[in-house]
């Protein structure tokens, strides 16, 4: 046995560790017949929030229906069009390359869905109930049209003590409001009795509540915490400036400022853990 051929063979070891495991990690594009579906699904699902989104931002801009510009801001409109498209758009952007798209993507996907039935199922007037069949069924084609789903099994669950307290500060300032808004709607007449203003408003902050929730759990969807802050401090703003109860607008907007300022610690306690 000679030196020479001993290093010889852990060199040709090294080379075909190295293409191996290159090989698990790069991901063909898909081809032009699965980015058809994917395109489709994409617009199919992107569609209507899109067409509301704008249609919203119109009417903020003109003063139409002025006062329920708060609603046209946050429940009714421009929080709840983002988080619509925002699950359904990053799946798509992943699946269109080839790559799995992340954890975080598909949580906030499920928990807008999951959400708006829960929300349908105690409100069931103003036409939610009709709204999630297109919802839930545009999902499900974008999530069959990728070649490869979110990773929802084997995660690790890793309690966070900067950011848990932040979940269930978000769950005890909205879950009374959500359950206020749910009564509201139920009771509701004439025009709020065929518009689920106040139902989408619950929605909203209970999508909000999960997606902390699931940031305190989970270390791959950490991030889903800046939703929830960056949802708040809107919602503050727009309360403050639509004339809603001003010191419940002050507390939602300290709320999203504190769950901003939280994840900013959470990244430089831990970068790889909290990205």
């Amino acid at each position: 046995m000679r030196p020479g051929h001993r290093a010889a063979d852990g060199r040709d070891m090294t080379s075909l560790q190295s293409t191996s495991s290159l090989s698990t990690t790069t991901q063909a594009a898909p081809s032009s017949v699965r980015r058809t579906g994917i395109a489709v699904a994409g617009v199919l699902a992107g569609l209507v929030p899109t067409v509301f989104g704008l249609n919203l931002t119109r009417m903020l801009l003109t003063g139409e229906l002025a006062d329920h510009q708060f609603h046209q801001l946050t429940g009714q409109g421009l929080i709840l069009c983002a988080l619509w498209i925002g699950g359904p758009l990053a799946i798509v952007r992943a699946g269109w390359t080839g790559r799995r798209p992340s954890t975080a993507a598909g949580l906030l996907h499920l928990s807008f869905a999951l959400g708006g039935l829960v929300t349908a199922f105690f409100a069931p007037g103003g036409g939610l109930p009709l709204l999630m069949a297109p919802i839930v069924l545009t999902g499900l084609l974008v999530w069959a049209a990728v070649p490869l789903r979110p990773r929802l099994t084997g995660l690790v669950r890793q309690v966070d003590p900067v950011l848990t307290p932040i979940a269930l500060l978000a769950a005890a300032f909205y879950t009374p409001y959500a359950v206020a808004q749910v009564g509201l709607q139920n009771v509701a007449t004439g025009h709020h009795a065929q518009n689920p203003h106040f139902s989408d408003m619950a929605w909203t902050v209970v999508v909000l509540v999960v997606l902390a929730a699931l940031g305190a759990v989970l270390p791959v969807a950490r991030g889903l915490v800046a939703v929830t802050g960056a949802g708040s401090v809107v919602i503050g703003v727009g309360g403050l400036a639509f004339g809603e109860g001003t010191a419940w607008s002050l507390t939602a907007l300290a709320l999203g400022a504190v769950a901003l300022g939280a994840l900013v610690v959470r990244r430089r306690l831990d970068p790889v853990a909290a990205s």
